[in-house]
């Protein structure tokens, strides 16, 4: 099962990046130096990192939820 929770670690670890990038290009956005179409596709992978966790959680018991949800707040 480990196996699993680190492939769900690694999506975590990718949907953060890809919400702190958001953030990120908004606030140039803001300042008109940045471009809509990036946003867009900053919030498709958003997307995806969330439906991909979705899925990958239901393969995995609650208790191995528990545990991976533990690991990645200890990382």
């Amino acid at each position: 099962m480990d196996n699993i929770e680190d492939k769900i670690l690694e999506a975590l670890k990718e949907l953060e990046r890809w919400q702190n990038r958001e953030i990120k290009v908004k606030k140039r956005l803001e300042r008109n130096d940045a471009d809509i179409s990036e946003l867009d596709r900053i919030k498709e992978q958003i997307t995806h990192y969330e439906g991909l966790l979705q899925d990958m959680k239901k393969k995995i018991s609650s208790t191995d939820v528990s545990r991976t949800i533990f690991r990645s707040s200890n990382q």
